[in-house]
């Protein structure tokens, strides 16, 4: 004889990840148990330290209006013109900006899951807004809205993070999710090859489950494995994200029959402030990262020019601008601006960072440290490499230089010159567990190992050498969600003894 009974599920993490799968599996009907390596000041994993940007389909205005009528300030208009972003473009973009090696059928379920999962986190207590840093405008009383990446959530600047976290764990909270701070995950108990429960601490204690949901995020807190999979040079890198991701849940699921998957010798890396420290805790705001490039140039302590600071959108390329500075020399970088664009960037971009400014070219090699004569053929050089007109537009590039700049250029000929120091700044790590759609973690042989889920940065297979703008902390909410569903009616139907 058998009988159903209430399952329990022990989620490891309390990222956005982790809560969206805690939430999910009691609301299947689960007993949850989440755990959390850090205290209640942790909570919220790296989510807590991003823009709170979501990148997700959708087919007009009305979709985008059902999830927020809230603006920001100078937004708000008559009506709203948004082209259809679909989930054809989401897949192919997302796909695009792997290299073509992105699992297609994980890519398929974030961008076809993506709309509800957003309207999912609203009807959760999570506020979004209509923002304008990534293009849109008013223009004439109407709201033009370019696809993708029109909605943050509330808040300013790199704490809007936070507020994605907040509503979610008092929500986990009112209904019963037993959270359990100080607690990280050691180990995966399995018995008979099938999952039974989660040794924390020092291993010595287990928590007895029915499934685990692996939600600790990657590696880039881990030294050692820094070194080991992204190279010495990065051992002493400036975190952006949580100290907290050392790897400990990666680790638990291979060694409890998961595979690997992705690339896990890349990372999202952003150009950031040095002298901004790195977060401590949730409320933290993290090194701001300095995402006016696209309107200036990037020049070495050489003073030369060493990538295209425009090859398409910022939002697009500002993830990878960290790992084209950790192969400079000194790994470090400047960020140089005319009075065309200067404005622009201390608004928008630049956060707290205090900007260094001079007359002329010689006199601002000078103060940054470069060479006078290479930094001014490095500008003489692009100045005359682009195209004639003060405008800066997406259809301007430079031509007969190596790098090229594919778009917004336009002569640095407008004195004081401003400059940014600028270093590499790690978020997160590409490489970890191998899952299907439901976030099932696979084993070597592609079956799904059981009682195991994982999600959110812990797992391999969608990002590569880039992605765009919104779809990691999109990732996080779609595969917490399904991760944790799976858990709990896969752990509900399985027979028990009487």
């Amino acid at each position: 004889m058998t009988h159903t009974r209430t399952p329990t599920i022990v989620v490891a993490g309390a990222g956005l990840t982790g809560l969206s799968a805690a939430i999910s599996a009691r609301e299947a009907g689960a007993r949850v148990m989440l755990l959390e390596k850090g205290g209640r000041e942790d909570v919220g994993g790296n989510a807590a330290f991003s823009g709170g940007l979501f990148l997700f389909c959708y087919d007009g205005p009305d979709d985008l209006t059902s999830i927020t009528e809230d603006f920001e300030p100078g937004m708000r208009a008559d009506r709203i013109e948004a082209p259809p972003y679909t989930r054809h473009a989401y897949a192919a973009e997302l796909s695009a900006m792997s290299g073509g090696r992105a699992e297609p059928r994980l890519v398929g379920a974030l961008a076809e899951r993506s709309l509800d999962t957003v309207r999912w986190l609203a009807a959760k207590g999570v506020r979004f807004t209509f923002n304008r840093t990534l293009g849109a405008e008013v223009r004439d009383g109407v709201l033009h809205i370019p696809p993708g990446q029109v909605l943050t959530c509330v808040g300013e600047g790199m704490s809007r993070g936070f507020e994605v976290i907040r509503p979610l764990l008092a929500h986990a909270e009112r209904i019963g999710v037993e959270i359990h701070w100080s607690t990280p995950l050691a180990k995966v108990r399995r018995d008979d090859g099938r999952v039974t429960g989660a040794a924390v601490g020092d291993g010595g204690r287990t928590v007895p489950a029915d499934a685990v949901v692996i939600a600790t995020g990657g590696f880039q807190a881990s030294h050692e494995l820094r070194r080991e999979h992204l190279g010495p040079e990065w051992e002493a890198v400036r975190l952006r994200g949580t100290r907290l991701s050392t790897g400990d849940g990666i680790q638990a699921a291979l060694g409890a029959g998961a595979e690997k998957a992705g690339t896990w010798s890349s990372c999202h890396s952003a150009a950031v402030d040095p002298t901004m420290p790195a977060p401590e805790h949730s409320a933290d705001s993290p090194p701001f990262p300095l995402h006016g490039f696209w309107l200036g140039v990037l020049v070495n302590r050489d003073g030369e020019r060493f990538v295209d600071e425009g090859p398409g959108p910022w939002v697009r390329n500002y993830s990878k601008m960290g790992r084209a500075i950790m192969r400079q020399p000194g790994c470090e970088a400047f960020e140089i601006f005319d009075q065309r664009t200067a404005a622009r960037v201390a608004d928008e971009f630049a956060g707290a960072a205090v900007p260094i400014v001079a007359d002329t070219v010689v006199e601002l090699a000078e103060r940054i440290g470069v060479p006078a004569d290479r930094l001014r053929h490095t500008l003489e050089t692009f100045n005359s490499a682009c195209a004639p007109g003060d405008t800066i537009g997406e259809d301007r590039g430079t031509s007969g230089i190596t790098p090229p700049k594919s778009r917004w250029a336009a002569p640095l000929d407008r004195p004081p010159y401003v400059a940014y120091h600028a270093v590499a700044g790690l978020t997160f790590t590409f490489g970890g567990i191998r899952i299907d759609p439901e976030g099932r973690a696979l084993g070597a042989d592609g079956a799904p190992v059981p009682g195991l889920y994982a999600a959110g940065e812990a797992i391999g297979g969608l990002f590569y050498g880039d992605y765009p703008g919104g779809a990691a902390l999109m990732r996080a909410a779609v595969f917490g969600r399904a991760a944790g569903h799976t858990a709990a009616t896969e752990a509900t139907s399985a027979p028990h003894p009487a």
